[in-house]
């Protein structure tokens, strides 16, 4: 296998993180156009021996993974933190052990990265589907693309999916790393940072991760104390966007099935064309 990207890519885990998933989930990075420099399998705390096992079987094949084991869990924020510490790579990507990536995705964000020096963040559009993949019902998650729409989408939704986010490692210098308060909306209060320091933040007009969001209205449910604290740790003078963010934030306090209904409903998303579709389901990673 060529190494040909100087990236490393992320993937934290933790006893309760599906195998398959997980697995298919790594072969999404090893199947990419352009390999990282280091492929990192971040273990918070300790898991089944069979999980254990599965990532062993990948760090003894493939000298890219690399196994970093944290004895106690500590949180998503701690985990990266941990990575990122141990990374010496241009680039830093994101990557949920659920979710699937893209085989152009690492490639496609480090040639925009390199031709947009004032970007330091970058996320991407996504795929979102329920339960399993490949799935007939799914739709495209858009996010915004220019700087001023995520500084006003940050007030009232998340203006990037995380685990589609590729930094260049040197912006941390600027933020910080990710703040270890934040055990559930550690991404939302790092973008808070940044966007008050004028870091450029953008997204690729392209779905590059097939996003798995089961489960994803409950966390943030629970979580709805630190999104407080994340959402104004970057504040607006704009009445408009505080009315946003205050119903952003009492939308969390809503039914399941109310906050289900608008989930669908309010976050801009679409149908895959037919040519998408085909894409979903006879998709290039390999199980």
């Amino acid at each position: 296998m060529n190494v040909n990207a100087d990236v490393t890519v992320g993937i934290p885990f933790y006893k309760g993180s599906n195998i398959a998933h997980l697995r298919i989930a790594i072969d999404s990075i090893l199947s990419q156009t352009l390999i990282p420099k280091e492929i990192h399998l971040i273990q918070d705390g300790a898991v089944p021996k069979k999980l254990e096992e599965t990532v062993n079987a990948y760090t003894a094949n493939y000298p890219q993974v690399k196994h970093l084991l944290i004895s106690q869990n500590m949180g998503l924020a701690h985990a990266l933190n941990i990575s990122i510490l141990n990374s010496s790579s241009k680039y830093y990507a994101r990557m949920d052990s659920d979710d699937i990536t893209d085989p152009d995705r690492l490639s496609k964000q480090i040639d925009f990265l390199e031709s947009n020096l004032d970007i330091d963040i970058l996320g991407t559009w996504a795929f979102v589907f329920e339960d399993e993949f490949p799935s007939e019902n799914c739709s495209i998650r858009i996010m915004p693309v220019r700087n001023k729409e995520i500084h006003e989408l940050f007030h009232y939704q998340n203006p990037l999916i995380h685990p589609s986010v590729m930094f260049r490692r040197s912006v941390f210098a600027k933020t910080g790393l990710y703040n270890i308060e934040f055990r559930s909306e550690c991404d939302l209060e790092l973008w808070a940072r940044a966007l008050k320091l004028g870091v450029g933040i953008s997204n690729l007009s392209e779905p590059l991760l097939y996003y798995r969001n089961t489960g994803v209205i409950a966390r943030r449910s629970a979580a709805l104390g630190q999104q407080i604290k994340a959402r104004y740790r970057y504040n607006t003078l704009s009445p408009k966007l505080n009315i946003l963010k205050v119903m952003s934030l009492v939308f969390r306090v809503l039914p399941h099935k109310m906050q289900v209904w608008g989930y669908k409903k309010l976050k801009k998303q679409s149908s895959p064309q037919k040519h998408d579709h085909e894409l979903l389901v006879e998709s290039k990673i390999k199980y």
